[in-house]
């Protein structure tokens, strides 16, 4: 028996994970489907067969790297949880110095929240400093929930950094862009770029769903949910009905290769 992965979660402390989800309902008009903390989230996992998930954080503001030390402490206490980190525009790429010892495996950059392009020239610097170190970074891609335009984070702001670093190892969310699927072509077919699935399942048309995996490669998709705003079971079920035995590259064999556990069991 393999692992199985959900490649895209986002969980919090326990002061401050209802205030900051309420906020994103209001905004994005989203709802939980859970609460967004460790119990929350093991609990879903272990519902949806899943064995370990990647835990998202994001630096809204330089100052919330703080935090990366609570994602890495995670990571040392749950076996499930395979913890990322943070970093914004303004820190210095040194702090990502820290995370192959900290047990980090990378990091996101949600450029609507964080308000600066993915292509920005400062953000070099730190692309640089992560491909030396063999961090992944994960991407918030296309538009938010709600009819929000995603105005930093179209997938034409992707294409000069996947291009740019080829050594870097990127993951795409939302299939390269969230309701800008459209547009997601010019950034198919390169080496060092994956695409996760997360808050895709009843928000694309399934023709589409399986048109742009074709088109993505099957090997370079990773299964996500989105949680606490997605169910572990629900979404696992989804993909599965989709893709059948296929649904095996997605959920273990691909998450497992570019997270160095092939091999590892639950």
């Amino acid at each position: 028996m393999t692992l199985k992965f959900d490649f895209h979660a986002h969980i919090y402390t326990e002061e401050i994970a209802d205030k900051l989800i309420g906020k994103m309902e209001a905004v994005y008009g989203v709802k939980r489907r859970h609460h967004a903390t460790v119990d929350g989230v093991l609990a879903s996992a272990a519902n949806g067969g899943i064995d370990r998930v990647v835990i998202l954080s994001i630096a809204n503001r330089p100052e919330h790297i703080v935090y990366n030390d609570w994602y890495a402490k995670l990571g040392r206490e749950y076996e499930a949880i395979i913890p990322f980190g943070s970093i914004h525009i303004e820190n210095d790429p040194s702090e990502l110095d820290r995370f192959p010892e900290l047990g980090l495996k990378g990091f996101k950059i949600q450029p609507n929240a964080q308000r600066f392009y993915p292509d920005d020239p400062r953000m070099s610097p730190i692309y640089e400093r992560a491909a030396k170190l063999g961090l992944i970074v994960v991407f918030h891609a296309g538009d938010e929930e709600g009819g929000v335009k995603g105005v930093f984070s179209q997938p034409k702001h992707y294409l000069d950094v996947i291009q740019g670093f080829p050594e870097l190892t990127i993951v795409l969310a939302h299939f390269g862009g969230y309701q800008a699927w459209d547009d997601v072509g010019p950034l198919l077919g390169f080496e060092n770029v994956y695409f996760d699935t997360a808050y895709l399942p009843g928000k694309i048309d399934d023709d589409l769903f399986v048109g742009l995996a074709g088109s993505i490669g099957y090997d370079r998709i990773l299964f996500g949910t989105d949680f606490p705003f997605r169910d572990h079971k629900v979404e696992r079920e989804y993909v599965e009905r989709l893709f059948e035995e296929d649904a095996r590259k997605f959920i273990s064999d691909n998450p497992a290769r570019l997270l160095g556990l092939e091999g590892e069991r639950p």
